[in-house]
């Protein structure tokens, strides 16, 4: 019997595509996750409590400095939006409003909010630094 001498098999693991899978992916997340944030940009009043936390499922309605309502970045008038909060009444309700904003808009809003049958609102705040 012959004996075939054999070729040294090296078992070294090559992790260069997965440095190059590891970087598409933090460069993916890098440029998502500005994306993430719900709304229009508001100049929220400033607390020393804590802000509503905002979770994926919450309905995020901001109010512009000229009162103006949005579901995050979309305008909605009075009737689009009571129609909108009637079919996700299981939701939560976060509020975003401009600090300029008269008290009476987001009054209205809370109205236009516990009418439509949902009970659960929040308002956004920043904290004090």
């Amino acid at each position: 019997m012959k004996r075939y001498k054999s070729a040294k098999q090296f078992a070294d693991i090559n992790i260069t595509p997965l440095v190059d899978v590891v970087l598409v992916l933090l460069i993916i997340f890098m440029v998502t996750t500005p994306m993430l944030v719900k709304g229009i940009k508001v100049n929220l009043p400033k607390t020393s409590t804590s802000s509503a936390n905002i979770g994926k499922k919450d309905i995020v309605i901001s109010i512009d400095k000229k009162g103006n309502y949005y579901i995050d970045k979309v305008l909605v008038k009075d009737n689009a939006l009571r129609d909108f909060l009637k079919s996700h009444r299981n939701k939560e309700v976060i509020i975003k409003s401009d600090k300029s904003v008269a008290y009476g808009i987001v009054v209205k809003l809370i109205d236009i909010v516990k009418t439509s049958g949902i009970s659960r609102v929040g308002l956004a705040t920043e904290p004090k630094k």
